[in-house]
């Protein structure tokens, strides 16, 4: 972050120090100034994270939901579970309370538009005495008063000339910031002409970056610009047209979200290859690498932003600036690419054919007519999840995605499904059977279903659908396979029940990457063309997929009774990169199965993954591991040689109770780059400090950190 050196400074010490009682500190001010950005600077500062015993961010925006934000909270916090998804707003509010009563807590509430939105949501927030804050960004100066409790606002300024060519030579030459000579005045007449907004000298330095750094192109870029941004719309509309027309589709597909939404990135590209954005190359490339790469080149170009990144820096979330969201908006309507019902309701994209249109939506009760052919039809998220009524069998039939994730479905509509025979993208939230005729969607690549209770019945047909690229069904049954699914990458939720001939199954799955199952002695349609007769022994040989990177293995909640010690002869694929076991109970001594896996970066191990008390690490073990996450095992002992995680950056522990120690040689590893310690002993949180000295004083590595929490 470049800028306000002299402003988190004194946030910090507002946060440190000051009143004992619970405090807000207000950040203030017009879009794109940096409040969220300055926010998130103070939530990640080692200062801050060592001093907290609980951190939590949510967002309100303008379409503010006091459930959906505590739902937020929880979701960061070791007390949210599957019952925490149907808890009502008050008792989200007691279950918030009960989790930050007696910590000192920092809390950030980014964007609140209104009075009501912040007095919903401060609700559950405990004043202990013992120095919890809150940091509050708003554009508005009476909400920031409203909020005060002790601390005044913060009104965030613009940015210096000098602030503002500093921005723009980061953004534009990147590490180095050296910018030649003839063409640093014409670059810093850019920065000033755009008036102290980081926003647009975001925006321009992302167009500039593209191009070679010539005076003429500069000149142009300069001259274009006016003297004053007018809201940035002329910097946004300018990025937006040096865009090839692929990539302002995809980049106007944003206007389909909520403003201040997080997008999934996977979400996001399965979207626009459902959507016939994503061209096909004449490369060896997937569909969806080459949708990333779409997104890679519009980040590049500070028209979109990284909101997650995942332990190894690969993107989980993205958004857009309000800004930037209100252009997409505007261009989205303007351009007959979009039509948003109701703001958050409804989102439906025409396409050029002409025909006709109906829509009828209770709770609340509107109607919508319209003249073209629907492609798409998505749902955004709401308070309150409608009810809806469409007539699949003819005005949409030409839909090729179908979004109602956030709606509530009668069963009529789920049987009518079948008639949307182009469909490509179809993401439900349904409880109940799934009829079998939902086969005849022939080219349905991504099919996604949450709410499916265990009761509930999947076609076995389901696996014959051999366009099928990401199937994810909340309790997916395995069948004998009919067909190879050369096209599946992506499944989750995957029941394993034993005596299930899986090894004939997983071959029928060549390039799959990513499997997320459950193993489960319960399985309720267990068939003697299976193989064997159910039997408590597991013996899963997951090396036949060959193309997978990331795994997950879990215990199904119906199988408490299963033996502990049938796991333990797992086969790994040699390519896995990310594997997380939970609730396996393997004996250490067959972790060095995983150990021996050379190209393994993250290993995540939950819930007494495995059993016993030592775990001792060999010579050699974990050779391209950089992420280690341990969470609630039972073991005491841990031993390293110095030798072992040749390549370990982030080890982080939590809630392992017995545990007595952190191997010391984390210390002296040169890549080491974090240790997190959550509740957990004082003899591990000691041991964790140590390793930070030695890493800090002795490796001379000042940029590790160690995040403490008790």
């Amino acid at each position: 972050m470049v800028g306000f050196e002299q402003e988190t400074e004194m946030l910090i010490e507002q946060l440190v120090t000051g009143p004992r009682e619970l405090d807000v500190i207000s950040i203030f001010g017009m879009p794109g100034l940096g409040k969220t950005t300055l926010a998130n600077k103070l939530y990640v500062h080692e200062a801050i994270s060592n001093r907290f015993d609980a951190r939590l961010w949510c967002c309100s925006s303008q379409s503010c939901d006091s459930r959906a934000l505590m739902f937020e909270l929880l979701c960061r916090t070791p007390e949210f579970d599957d019952r925490t998804e149907v808890m009502s707003s008050d008792e989200l509010a007691e279950k918030l309370y009960r989790s930050l009563k007696g910590k000192r807590y920092l809390i950030v509430v980014d964007d609140v538009w209104s009075p009501g939105a912040w007095d919903d949501i401060k609700r559950p927030f405990p004043d202990d005495n013992n120095g919890s804050r809150i940091i509050l960004t708003t554009r508005l100066e009476s909400i920031a008063t409203y909020a005060m409790i002790s601390s005044n606002p913060h009104h965030l300024r613009l940015f210096t000339e000098e602030e503002s060519w500093m921005l723009m030579k980061e953004k534009v030459f990147k590490e180095d910031s050296y910018c030649p000579q003839e063409i640093e005045e014409i670059g810093k007449q850019i920065a000033r002409k755009c008036g102290g907004l980081p926003l647009a000298i975001v925006l321009v330095a992302g167009l500039l970056a593209k191009h070679d750094k010539e005076v003429l192109y500069w000149k142009e870029i300069g001259e274009s610009l006016k003297s004053k941004m007018q809201g940035c719309m002329d910097t946004i509309e300018s990025s937006y047209q040096h865009l090839a027309i692929h990539l302002q589709k995809c980049f106007l597909y944003f206007a389909s979200f909520l403003e201040d939404q997080e997008v999934p990135v996977k979400k996001l590209i399965r979207l626009w290859i459902a959507e016939n954005f994503v061209e096909v190359s004449t490369t060896s490339k997937s569909l969806e690498l080459i949708a990333m790469d779409y997104l890679m080149d519009l980040i590049s170009r500070n028209l979109i932003m990284v909101a997650k990144t995942n332990s190894l820096r690969e993107l989980k979330t993205v958004h857009i600036h309000d800004l930037v969201h209100e252009f997409s908006l505007m261009k989205a309507k303007t351009g007959n690419f979009l039509l948003r019902i109701h703001n958050q309701f409804v989102i439906i994209f025409p396409s050029s054919k002409g025909s006709s249109g109906h829509l009828k939506i209770a709770a609340p009760t509107y109607e919508v007519s319209f003249g073209r052919n629907i492609t798409t039809l998505r749902f955004s998220p709401s308070a309150n999840s409608p009810l809806i009524d469409l007539d699949l069998t003819r005005s949409w039939k030409h839909l090729r995605v179908l979004d109602l994730s956030s709606v509530k479905l009668r069963k009529t509509l789920v049987d009518a499904l079948q008639y949307l025979i182009h469909l490509k993208y179809l993401e439900l939230q349904y409880s109940g059977d799934i009829p079998c005729s939902i086969c005849n969607l022939k080219e349905l690549e991504t099919f996604i279903v949450t709410g499916i209770y265990l009761k509930a019945c999947i076609p076995k047909f389901i696996w014959d659908m051999t366009s099928l690229r990401h199937l994810h069904i909340t309790y997916l049954y395995t069948y004998p396979l009919r067909v190879d699914l050369d096209n599946l990458r992506t499944c989750s939720n995957l029941v394993i029940g034993s005596g299930v001939c899986y090894q004939k199954f997983m071959k029928r799955l060549p390039n799959l990457e990513k499997l997320s199952c459950q193993l489960s002695e319960s399985y309720p349609y267990f068939s003697p063309a299976f193989g064997s007769p159910p039997s408590t022994n597991f013996s899963p040989a997951f090396g036949s997929l060959n193309q997978l990177k990331s795994l997950k293995i879990g215990v199904s909640v119906s199988a408490p009774a299963l033996n502990p010690y049938g796991f333990e002869d797992f086969t790994y694929p040699s390519n896995l990169k990310k594997l997380t076991l939970a609730s396996l109970e393997i004996p250490w001594s067959k972790i060095s199965n995983i150990g021996r896996l050379s190209n393994l970066e993250v290993l995540k191990l939950e819930g007494n993954a495995f059993s016993g008390i030592k775990w001792d690490v060999t010579d050699g073990e974990f050779p391209n591991l950089k992420v280690l996450k341990l969470k609630n095992l039972g073991f005491s002992e841990w031993t390293a040689s110095d030798d072992s995680y040749p390549s370990l950056q982030q080890v982080l522990v939590q809630w392992c109770w017995e545990l007595e120690e952190i191997p010391e040689c984390f210390g002296s590893m040169c890549t080491m780059r974090l240790i997190e310690v959550r509740s957990c002993r004082d003899s591990v949180v000691n041991a964790a400090l140590k390793i930070k000295e030695i890493q800090i004083e002795e490796m001379g590595n000042s940029e590790f950190k160690a995040i403490i929490s008790k």
